[in-house]
């Protein structure tokens, strides 16, 4: 009876030993383990206040799978005993997981990129455009200065270029074009000499943000003086094709596409077709 009792007794001690015995993670979840290890690194990389001491960085993914430490270390031993596939093909199957969510996250990067510049096309309006414009006598000097008003925030682009006569002698001619706010402050765009002898272009972008709702107006004045003289002459000058381009802020223009698209149906055909095509 004893004998039987010890029996029963040794069994039940093997059983114990055996459950606690490390389990063989399979070849696909290590890979998986692996991928989820990496990003956690990448992670950690780029976040350098976390104290690693104190974390237990990998054990929680081990558990996401249902493995244990003890587990993976034990697959990972057992690696050197096994002839039908290496570690290194383990990794290669981490890499390509990877890779595809790199390639997915590349498409969706290029798809909003994409998002991104039909709508700014889209809601990219001229707010000033002026042709040819030939100066010569005093009265023509109201034409030489552009006031726009009701400034909202934005992406401004001002354009345009002159031709100053050769014989025009007047040292201190400038352009200046400038923010103006409510307090008559500027923010200057361009203020530089007026150049002769060739035609002389401008392209200039200036951005409004939130911060900046004092800002009332733009103005573009051909007829500035860097100092004042005791009597303004008019010059002799052809201002060419003086533009001005408006766009609201990235987001408001894709949001105002998102919510035009819906009034027709949620993203029309054109819409998708307009972006899969762009973005092959």
């Amino acid at each position: 009876m004893k004998r039987i009792i010890s029996a029963f007794f040794l069994l039940g001690a093997l059983l114990v030993v055996a459950c606690n015995k490390p389990k063989e993670v399979p070849d696909k979840i290590l890979g998986q383990i692996f991928h989820d290890a990496m990003l956690v690194n990448a992670y950690l990389n780029m976040h350098n206040d976390f104290k690693l001491d104190s974390l237990n960085i990998y054990e929680p993914i081990f558990a996401e799978y249902g493995y244990t430490t003890e587990d993976v270390q034990y697959t990972i031993n057992n690696f050197s005993r096994r002839k039908s596939i290496r570690l290194s093909d383990v990794a290669e199957y981490m890499i390509s997981l990877l890779e595809q969510e790199s390639s997915a996250l590349a498409d969706q990067v290029t798809r909003q990129d994409t998002i991104e510049n039909v709508a700014e096309r889209r809601f990219t309006r001229t707010i000033l455009s002026d042709t040819t414009i030939v100066i010569a006598k005093d009265e023509d000097s109201v034409r030489m200065r552009y006031h726009l008003g009701n400034i909202s925030p934005g992406l401004y682009t001002i354009t345009g270029s002159y031709t100053l006569d050769s014989l025009d002698k007047e040292p201190n001619r400038r352009m200046y074009i400038y923010f103006e706010r409510e307090d008559s402050t500027r923010q200057a765009v361009i203020n530089g000499t007026l150049q002769r002898r060739r035609e002389f272009s401008f392209n200039q972008e200036q951005t409004i943000t939130e911060a900046d709702s004092a800002i009332q107006s733009l103005v573009i004045d051909f007829f500035h003086y860097a100092r004042e003289p005791k009597k303004r002459k008019v010059p002799s000058m052809t201002i060419h094709n003086v533009k001005v381009t408006y766009r609201p802020p990235i987001e408001e223009c894709v949001e105002m596409l998102f919510r035009e698209q819906s009034q027709m149906r949620i993203f029309s055909d054109s819409l998708i077709n307009l972006i899969e095509s762009s973005a092959r």
